[in-house]
């Protein structure tokens, strides 16, 4: 399904948090306010471009992880493209958080893609890709005044997520556009409200898409979670 692109503010960041004296999962983005946000991630020139969009799935969620899994036609072993585990930060200095933490294949020690931090009871938000940091608001932000579009910018990487579509089912359909207006990718969680078993969340991603995969999936799942938080 292609979609023509187009009450509380969850991207306020009006209060201010001091630099946290010791260290939490993530670095300190006061300190490397310095350092520019990478053009694209590494490796994306080992991203091969497909003819056709790709379906991936999300795995059932076990041992706080869980793995994006290629389509089987396109990989039949289903070797895991995505590592994506959940922590949460105890750092009595900092607001009681979780980290969402994205690595590329199937190791938790895998390379870091990228990671984000949102405070449980708290505006205090920080995502961070490769090794630079910083405050959620300068990343995502309200497209218009739906609560349910939003804007990624980071570097100059620009995508946009119209949220507003529901699903027979009562899943939410995520629509990606590029700069271009074109639809890059679709994300497609489970109902909040359902009845377990739940169905797999899935990631569509089309052609051009694929190199901005990175920025597609952590997007993707911080624009869930504000969603989420929201519900």
């Amino acid at each position: 399904m292609i979609i023509p692109p187009s009450g509380s503010d969850p991207f306020s960041d009006e209060h201010q948090d001091p630099p946290s004296p010791t260290d939490t999962l993530l670095p300190d983005y006061a300190t490397e306010a310095h350092v520019p946000p990478p053009s694209l991630p590494p490796n994306y020139a080992l991203t091969q471009r497909p003819t056709r969009p790709r379906i991936y799935t999300f795995s059932s969620w076990s041992n706080d992880s869980m793995f994006l899994l290629p389509p089987r036609d396109v990989d039949p072993t289903l070797t895991p493209v995505y590592n994506i585990s959940v922590a949460l930060n105890l750092n009595p200095f900092v607001p009681l958080s979780y980290v969402t933490t994205v690595r590329r294949g199937i190791d938790e020690d895998g390379e870091l893609v990228g990671e984000f931090e949102l405070a449980v009871m708290h505006s205090r938000a920080i995502v961070k890709m490769g090794n630079h940091a910083t405050r959620m608001p300068n990343v995502l932000k309200k497209d218009g005044h739906s609560p349910r579009k939003f804007l990624w910018q980071y570097g100059d990487v620009e995508i946009r997520w119209d949220c507003r579509t529901t699903l027979d089912d009562g899943s939410p359909m995520c629509i990606c556009w590029d700069t271009r207006s074109h639809q890059i990718a679709s994300f497609v969680p489970p109902p909040l409200d359902a009845s377990p078993p739940l169905p797999a969340a899935t990631l569509t991603v089309f052609p051009d898409g694929h190199e901005l995969f990175d920025h597609i999936l952590l997007s993707a799942l911080v624009v869930e979670r504000k969603i989420t938080l929201s519900f």
